[in-house]
Order: structure tokens, then C-alpha cells, then sequence
């Protein structure tokens, strides 16, 4: 089955945060690493806290130590040990520092490219463009898809899990092995609402032409090997097996959307060498019958299957989905463990039942639908008590007048299904903005609106906690002010440029799987302008007079005059050498409202009398 998808490429990456393994030194003793980081930049430590580094030289990792420069990670030469006992160190008891975050954010991006072929700044253009809400309906991905799962093993360690337990994994509609809640297949019927159904075929075991320590080569970094087993394991796929490639999915290009190798036992390979876990791009390297190899996913079985780094994967092979945590470790993102593109899927429980992706990936893939709020867009907005049912595949939307891609997504969090390791419950607020990025965590591409206002994963601090979500506590209302009103690196209903949207929640009720709130145009933020003035019939008023000049933004005006009478409402710009209408509210009232996105240049706002006269009130926010 073929898509009409545009060929993705998006950055991705594997998220470790606490991940240990074991790794067998030169002397026959298996090393317990912490790994933080991911596929592009991440720190190895032993369980003492002591910073290592693989040593070719030494064939096994040593210890390790900061150049004077603080930008590369130097070996002692000394080997490292379970036991406690280093030759050299800081003063006892203290942390080893890392490399400086500039540091980790080049490594990263230096081996984003060699993985990928392409820099991480064209990758962020192409997410920018795919993550546009004009996008939504070539980036929808519903009804049936089918990937390929090639199952591997080796002379030297052969499969201990079998094929039917694989194929049960993947696809089965009713799942509970090695201590999963479904199959990956049965994730994204639940997160999709039955609208995807993403199966995969799966080989009988692949025996590898060499013994598995020829591909798990430390000496060489993670890729060449694993690529050269792929493809060795692709023509086995199509030569002997005899099987047709035509009924993969795949994209507008031909290429194949789901491609993914297990390979027997542990990865027995450090980070980033030999073996090493990965996604990466293979090319044009391998086509048959139509179908040819783009990105694909390669992970060892070990012991046991959880489905969250699959399902995480998935979302970048087959819906493009951006990561949404920092590359170069200085943050772990907005999102952090509120969606599977961030922490979600790797965490002690959520490795076995991920996190669901956020609202606004679910409205891209076509999985759900939005509500748009700003009258400045919808006039028939719902307006006053609302509510938003946890799983409902409905959201709800404030979008940006004068961005298209920006905008406000609301969606209730229920600890239960999907959600039950969500770190909170109750109201999420996330601000989108594609012209962000995942590396930059104070303008990512999907922010999270964080209740308490403290930021704490974009701090470093945690990733997401219990006071990240609007849960009926009294004094947790949205608006542009509260939680705080920081202009940068707060929570609020502020657009990116610092001004006001209009955006307020308030009357939040408490934790449920439904949960009320009033929304209305906030009254809070920047200080409102108001004239109160009498007009005559048939007369006009300026305000401000004669006119003022505005830096850009949403101008916003509200009019209430006396009962009666009909004042009309408009807003004029110096244009080419006279004052043009740019926006006007003339019913048949005095009641009048007019929100404008207005570029930078000069404005007035008048009031006229079309019939009667009388007091009024003019409401100026800017």
C-alpha cells in the first residue's frame, strides 16, 4: 500500500534518562554504565558518578576527564571498575562535571549529520514545515499500514525469542507479554481512535552470515556494521524468502515507511559503537518490487520486549513526528513525560504502556479533531463553560490571527488507558509554534503550559511532576498574566512575540476523565486603554487622537453604548497618505467588538453614531 505522504526524514533519536547496561571490560568484568542523553549526544557514568569514555586503545571503557578547552571528553587510560577505587578524582563526594552545554549541543549536531546525511538545521526546516497546520491534511496517516520486521540472529547467539512471540508484539489486537498493556499495534489503535491500523510482517529468524562479535566491532561507530547486517538480512528477505516488498507501506517516494531489525540478545556494543540501538538512513541501497530503503530502526531483543522505544520510533517512521525533549542535555524539553515523543515511552512503567502522543500530533496524523476559540477567527466560537473529555479525540484551539502556525491547544489528561503514567491529571495547556525547536527549550516546537509556572523540565530540574497540569485549584487559572507574567521563560497566554492573545481559562474543576472550565477573552495583561465619552447623532470620535503608533500584534476594541441608539466601531490605518479601514463592527446595536491582527504602522480607532446619541465606554488592549 503506498501513501501520499511526503518523503520524512525528521530528526530522530532514542532518549535515555537513567539507562543502565552492562558492558564486559578487557578483564572479564561487566561495568555498570548510567547513560543520559541520546542517539546524538549522551554522558556515560559509572555507578560511583564517575564520568567514562570507550578507549579503542584499551578496547573497554576508562576513565575520563574534561580537556582544558571543556569541549571533549579525554580517557585517563585507566580502566574503569565497579569498585570504588579511583586513582584520580575531584574532591570526594563531588559530581565530575561534563562538558559544557555548547559542547554537547556540536557533538550532537556533528553526529546528527553523519547518522543522517543532512544537518539538523535542514531537519528542523522540514519539521517546521510538516508541523504547520496547513500541513494537517497531507501529514494525516489513518486506515490500514504495514512495516516490515526482520528478525535476526547469529551463530554466536542465537534467538531466544521466538517468532510467534514477535509477531504477538507487534500485532495482536489483545497483547499482555513480557509485562506490556498492548502490542504496538494496539497502541496506535488507542491513541489513533481505531483510525490507524499499523501492523507488521515479521521474518522467520535471519542467521547472520558472521558471528555477532563481528558486528558489535567497539572500534567503529554505530552504523556501518549494523548497515552492513541490514542489508545482507534485506537480500536474504527478498532471494530466499521470496518476499514482495509492494505490500509495505510506503511514502510518495517510494520509500518504505516502517522499517525495523531485531537482532538476538543484549546490544553488546557501548554507546554510539558497533551494534548500538539506532535509527538512522540506509537510502536508495536496497529497492525491490517498488519499494525501496529510507530511514530504518534497529534495536537488540535482550531478554524481554517492552514497546516503547518501537512505538517512539514509529512516530518518527511513520508520521515524521519531531522529538520533543533537547538534544544536548541542558533540559529535558517542555513535554518531557506528557507524550511519547518526549520520555513517555521509556520510563520504569511507560516502557510497557507509553504515553500518548499530545493533542496537536494526534489533530497533524488526522486522529483528532480542533475547535477553534478565537472569535477573531471563528465567529461562531463556543464561548463560557466548556468541557474536555480525557481520550475524546476532540481538542480545543486558540490560533494566532496574525500566525497561522501558532496557537493554543487545549486537552484533558485522565490517569487511566493511555495516560495512567502520565506524571498529573487535569487541563493541559500546550503553545505551538513550528518555527521553534526541540533543541531550544525555551521555544521548542510544543511548549507545555506548566500550572505551577516553575518550568521544572525545562530547568533540568524533573520531567513533569504534579503541579504541571490545571486541576481546580483555585488560583490556577490561564491568562496573560497567570500562572506569571514573565515575559520569557514564563507560563502564560502570551504569543511568542509578547503580546497579548486574548487566551484566559478560569473555574478549572478538579481532576476527572471530564473537566469544565470557562474560557473567555482575558481581561488580565497588558494594561487596557479606556475612554468614556458622549457622542452626538451622527457624529465621530478618535481614540487615542489623533492617532498612535503600534509596533504590531493583536489590537483589540470593545465598545458599550447606550441602549437605543447604534454606534458602529472601526479601526484605521495610515496607508499610502490616508486613513484606511482596516477592520469594523457595525451591527445594529451599540455593542461592538473588533480583534485585529495588526502589522506595525499608524492607527486610530473611531467611534461614529449611525443613529442616537449618548454615553459610551472604549475598551483599547494592544
Amino acid at each position: 500500500m503506498v501513501l501520499s505522504l511526503a518523503a520524512l526524514t525528521s530528526h530522530a533519536a532514542i532518549p535515555y534518562k537513567g539507562h543502565t547496561y552492562e558492558f564486559r571490560q578487557p578483564g572479564g568484568e561487566k561495568l555498570k554504565i548510567r547513560l543520559d542523553g541520546n542517539d546524538y549526544y549522551a554522558e556515560q557514568r559509572t555507578e560511583d558518578g564517575s564520568l567514562i569514555i570507550y578507549d579503542n586503545a584499551k578496547r573497554g571503557f576508562c576513565y575520563a576527564h574534561v580537556n582544558a578547552t571543556g569541549d571533549k571528553l579525554v580517557s585517563s587510560g585507566v580502566l574503569a571498575t565497579n569498585a570504588k577505587l579511583r586513582t584520580f578524582s575531584t574532591a570526594a563526594g563531588k559530581r565530575e562535571p561534563g562538558l559544557s552545554t555548547a559542547a554537547k549541543a556540536r557533538l550532537a549536531q556533528q553526529r546528527y549529520q553523519k547518522m543522517h546525511g543532512r544537518t539538523l538545521e535542514s531537519a528542523q526546516r522540514s519539521t517546521a514545515a510538516m508541523m504547520a497546520p496547513s500541513a494537517s491534511a497531507t501529514a494525516a496517516v489513518t486506515g490500514q499500514m504495514r512495516g516490515l520486521t526482520v528478525i535476526i540472529d547469529f551463530s554466536d547467539a542465537p534467538g531466544t525469542i521466538t517468532k510467534p512471540q514477535v509477531e504477538s508484539f507487534l500485532n495482536d489486537a489483545a497483547y499482555t507479554g513480557f509485562g506490556n498493556a498492548q502490542s504496538v499495534r494496539g497502541y496506535f489503535l488507542a491513541v489513533s481512535g481505531n483510525k490507524l491500523d499499523y501492523s507488521n510482517s515479521v521474518t522467520r529468524y535471519y542467521r547472520a552470515t558472521r558471528p555477532k562479535s563481528y558486528y558489535t566491532d567497539n572500534s567503529l561507530d554505530v552504523g556501518p556494521r549494523a548497515q552492513e547486517l541490514i542489508l545482507e538480512a534485506l537480500n536474504w528477505v527478498k532471494n530466499s524468502e521470496g518476499f514482495d516488498f509492494s505490500t509495505l507501506s510506503r511514502d510518495s517516494t517510494g520509500h518504505i515507511l516502517g522499517l525495523n531489525f531485531f537482532y538476538a540478545g543484549e546490544a553488546d556494543s557501548p554507546w554510539s559503537k558497533g551494534l548500538w540501538p539506532h535509527m538512522g538512513w540506509l537510502g536508495e541501497q536496497f529497492c525491490s518490487n517498488g519499494a525501496c530503503t529510507g530511514s530504518y530502526q534497529i534495536s537488540d531483543m535482550g531478554k524481554q520486549l517492552a514497546i516503547g522505544t518501537f512505538v517512539h520510533e514509529s512516530g518518527h517512521l511513520i508520521m515524521g513526528w519531531p522529538d520533543l525533549y533537547d538534544y544536548d542535555g541542558s533540559s529535558q524539553g517542555s513535554v518531557a513525560n506528557f507524550c511519547v515523543m518526549g520520555f513517555g515511552g521509556v520510563g520504569h512503567e511507560s516502557q510497557f504502556r507509553p504515553t500518548q502522543p499530545v493533542g496537536f500530533l494526534r489533530y497533524l496524523a488526522g486522529w483528532d479533531t480542533a475547535i477553534e476559540l478565537n472569535p477573531a477567527i471563528n465567529r461562531s466560537a463556543p464561548t463560557g463553560r466548556l468541557s474536555q473529555t480525557s481520550g475524546g479525540h476532540s481538542l480545543y484551539r486558540w490560533s494566532n490571527p496574525a500566525n497561522a502556525a501558532e496557537a493554543f491547544y487545549v486537552e484533558a489528561i485522565h490517569k487511566s488507558d493511555q495516560n495512567l503514567y502520565q506524571p498529573d491529571q487535569g487541563l493541559a495547556v500546550f503553545h505551538i509554534d513550528p518555527a521553534g525547536s526541540n533543541n531550544d527549550e525555551w521555544h521548542p516546537y510544543i511548549q507545555m503550559e506548566h500550572a505551577d509556572g516553575k518550568r521544572d523540565p525545562e530547568n533540568n530540574v524533573n520531567q513533569g511532576d504534579g503541579g504541571d497540569l490545571f486541576d481546580g485549584v483555585a488560583t490556577r487559572a490561564f491568562n496573560a498574566s497567570v500562572p506569571n507574567a514573565v515575559a520569557t521563560k514564563g507560563t502564560n497566554s502570551l504569543w511568542w512575540n509578547g503580546f497579548a492573545s486574548g487566551f484566559a481559562l478560569s473555574n478549572i474543576s478538579a481532576p476527572a476523565k471530564t473537566v469544565s472550565f470557562d474560557v473567555g477573552v482575558a481581561t488580565t495583561g497588558p494594561a487596557a486603554d479606556v475612554y468614556n465619552a458622549t457622542l452626538a447623532d451622527k457624529a465621530e470620535a478618535i481614540h487615542p487622537s489623533p492617532w498612535f503608533e503600534y509596533k504590531g500584534g493583536m489590537l483589540g476594541a470593545v465598545l458599550s453604548g447606550p441602549a437605543g441608539t447604534d454606534f458602529d466601531l472601526r479601526i484605521e490605518k495610515w496607508e499610502n497618505n490616508v486613513w484606511a479601514k482596516v477592520a469594523e463592527s457595525s451591527g445594529d446595536a451599540s455593542q461592538e467588538t473588533i480583534s485585529y491582527a495588526a502589522a506595525a504602522g499608524y492607527y486610530r480607532i473611531i467611534v461614529s453614531s449611525y443613529s442616537g446619541a449618548g454615553k459610551y465606554k472604549l475598551t483599547v488592549t494592544k
